[in-house]
């Protein structure tokens, strides 16, 4: 009787390691310069999502949330990154991004008031919660609000995307621990992910071979020149 509780409990414990990887992959990803490192991070941040889905099933005995974290492996861990590196060139994959708009140790202050808020945010919540959800949620919401930080201080078009993905991630991973999110709703948002992710990466490499660079800006820039050359 005592074996499935002390298995429970080290499950429980793991999954506490894997949330605060989870977090820390979040900042990581935030601060990465180069877009082939912002890539690996998150792929690092998908797999330990897939292992919170993978702990949680386990621990509810649901095979719905395995079969999730199985779709999530595959999809944001796997086929995302494959379809990525195969659209883009190595050029735009190498690219370093030169300057943020808010720097590095700015952003980092910024990182830990956003931690702060989102646990004071869920606190009335977590009174009597089950222990994967003291994890889940506050730390989801957080990863969140960083995904959110980091789409807005981004200037290059592939890392703001995979920022955009990281604010799945977050909402997703906060999302397992309430409740037994449907397989067929993540295949279909996972599929959905594959699409914007193409799109976005075919946008990119058109980008870097008429304009020389992946910059959003850029198309500011380049809608003005249109303009004026249309006056003149």
């Amino acid at each position: 009787m005592d074996q499935p509780l002390v298995s429970n409990h080290i499950l429980a414990n793991v999954n506490s390691v894997v949330g605060a990887s989870f977090l820390l992959s979040a900042v990581v990803l935030m601060t990465q310069r180069q877009a082939q490192a912002v890539l690996q991070w998150f792929i690092r941040q998908s797999i330990l999502l897939s292992v919170s889905a993978f702990i949680l099933g386990w621990l509810h005995h649901s095979a719905e949330l395995m079969i999730v974290g199985l779709i999530t492996v595959v999809a944001k861990a796997i086929l995302i990154p494959q379809l990525l590196v195969r659209t883009l060139g190595p050029e735009i994959r190498s690219r370093r991004e030169l300057d943020f708009i808010v720097n590095t140790p700015v952003s980092l202050l910024i990182a830990i008031a956003l931690t702060v808020l989102s646990y004071f945010w869920v606190a009335p919540l977590l009174n009597g919660a089950k222990e994967t959800i003291l994890v889940n949620l506050p730390v989801g919401l957080d990863v969140l609000f960083i995904g959110v930080y980091t789409l807005t201080v981004r200037r290059e078009a592939v890392p703001q995307m995979l920022a955009l993905m990281s604010i799945d991630n977050g909402a997703f991973y906060a999302g397992i621990a309430i409740s037994a999110s449907s397989a067929i709703v993540e295949l279909a948002a996972g599929l959905e992910g594959v699409m914007v992710v193409l799109v976005v990466a075919i946008l990119a490499r058109t980008l870097a071979r008429h304009v020389g660079s992946t910059e959003v800006s850029e198309l500011t820039h380049l809608k003005e020149g249109l303009r004026e050359g249309e006056s003149s």
